[in-house]
């Protein structure tokens, strides 16, 4: 039990919830956006905030001896967050829906990967 705790302790498994966390966040301000007035400026700041976890697992990922693991799947979440900005920028600036339709699509991905990096982290 002790081991699971120290390992918690570390940056990445932290990371990952967070980003699990925001993901799940991140769906119930699209949903506030599409019942109330609010939800989706919440949504686009927040989702800019997921950048920084993200990111911080992608390197270290790439840049730690104990990241190795977890290396793929951290990389495969930087991406899809990456592709997650150009579906709805391009989607929305092009005016082709079902570009941006797509996002919430992968977010799903962003969400399994997260979890497989969360997996990775702590075994």
């Amino acid at each position: 039990m002790r081991a699971l705790e120290i390992r918690w302790m570390t940056p990445a498994p932290f990371m990952a919830a967070l980003v699990a966390g925001g993901l799940v966040t991140q769906a119930y301000l699209a949903g506030l956006g599409v019942f109330g007035p609010d939800g989706w400026a919440l949504h686009s700041v927040f989702g800019s905030v997921l950048a920084l976890p993200i990111i911080g697992l992608a390197l270290h990922g790439w840049f730690s001896s104990s990241g190795r693991p977890y290396r793929l799947p951290a990389s495969l979440l930087l991406v899809l967050y990456l592709l997650q900005v150009v579906l709805v920028v391009v989607g929305m600036g092009t005016g082709l829906a079902w570009l941006a339709a797509l996002h919430p699509a992968n977010a799903l991905l962003m969400l399994v990967a997260t979890l497989e990096v969360l997996r990775r982290a702590s075994a």
